[in-house]
């Protein structure tokens, strides 16, 4: 498993990075209409640019959010239970995480074949969405393999009763 996560992982941190510089374009883009309205000047296809761009950094956030665990818990809970019950209790939250990741894929990969077949485009600059699009069922998916690699070791604990120790 140690490859597998590796890869995963190293795929999800260059996700992220992607992720900050489609942000950091939203921001200048958003900046520029606001500051061209002074002007009375507006950019447009703007919010093309942002609907579309605004997909790849929210995709990945999640994902990093999942790799370095920096997501809401309830630690409170979490961190004062041991050995199997500990192990028990994450195994149970991460099936339930992994099941709803896993419809969220699914729907997620209908509407992109649908949305590939119809061709679908931005409104004003007519640029195809079907890439982005990919982008969230991709992102999807890399979810779905962390969260399995968390199960993963979450059983393993469970089995050995240690609460996944490391």
């Amino acid at each position: 498993m140690g490859f597998v996560e590796r890869l995963v992982n190293r795929i999800g941190t260059w996700g992220t990075v992607l992720g900050m510089v489609f942000i950091s374009l939203v921001t200048i883009i958003i900046c520029a209409q606001v500051l061209g309205r002074f002007a009375h000047f507006s950019l447009p296809g703007s919010y093309d640019l942002v609907e579309t761009l605004v997909v790849v950094g929210v995709a990945f956030t999640l994902v990093y959010a999942q790799i370095e665990e920096k997501h809401t818990r309830a630690e409170i809970l979490i961190d004062r239970l041991h050995g199997r019950t500990k192990a028990a209790l994450e195994t149970v939250t991460t099936c339930i995480s992994l099941f709803l990741w896993v419809v969220l894929a699914y729907a997620g990969w209908l509407t992109f074949a649908d949305k590939y077949a119809e061709g679908e485009q931005t409104e004003i600059l007519k640029i195809s969405i079907v890439p982005f699009r990919g982008v969230w069922v991709f992102a999807t998916i890399l979810m779905c393999l962390l969260l399995f690699l968390k199960l993963y070791r979450h059983v393993a604990a469970l089995i050995k009763g240690d609460g996944g120790k490391k």
